[in-house]
């Protein structure tokens, strides 16, 4: 009887472990595909002003550290609904390390929502997994919004209309000198 009993505890005691292990499998996929959504409120702004803000920041963004080589958007005024597809480069250095093109590609929608007293922009990438740096594309682009509002309610306070200007095309760094062929220089 001992016997069997402790036989019976064995399997008991596995089964247990077992169903910990899918439980946390479970979890971590939950943690790996969902949360592909954040939002943020504008309290005391005008929906209208906010979709111009957010129009802007998705048609011309503005890095300092990575040049935009794609940037396609697809505008749906009626449902106030952004798509956007980026592709991001750059050369970066870690310390110690030798320059290496890093590349991004980011495929995310933007919604602005009415329907409460405040305004919201929701953003909500395509993905089934959540990228790693998406919480940081999201703060980017949200940080984005946040100038254009502040350099709207400049312009409207100092009557001046005009956009400030832009080094580039999107106001971004010139090309990495990985892009360029080296050009042989002949003194003669």
């Amino acid at each position: 009887m001992c016997r069997k009993f402790s036989r019976m505890q064995t399997i008991s005691t596995s089964a247990r472990s077992f169903v910990w292990f899918i439980a946390l499998g479970l979890l971590s996929m939950v943690a790996l595909i969902g949360c592909t959504t954040t939002s943020r409120d504008y309290p005391g702004v005008a929906p209208d002003a906010l979709w111009k803000a957010a129009v802007a920041a998705a048609q011309h963004p503005r890095y300092s550290d990575w040049m935009v080589t794609e940037n396609g958007v697809f505008l749906d005024e009626p449902q106030r609904r952004i798509e956007v597809y980026r592709e991001l480069k750059r050369d970066f250095a870690p310390p110690g390390a030798a320059l290496q093109r890093q590349s991004e590609t980011w495929t995310f929608s933007i919604h602005l929502e009415t329907d409460d007293r405040l305004p919201k922009v929701v953003i909500d990438t395509r993905s089934t997994l959540r990228a790693p740096g998406f919480w940081k594309q999201t703060d980017h682009f949200f940080g984005e919004i946040d100038a254009r509002l502040a350099q709207g309610a400049t312009a409207a306070t100092s009557g001046d209309d005009q956009q400030p200007a832009s080094s580039g095309a999107n106001a971004l760094e010139s090309p990495s000198a990985l892009e360029k062929a080296p050009t042989a220089r002949r003194d003669g």
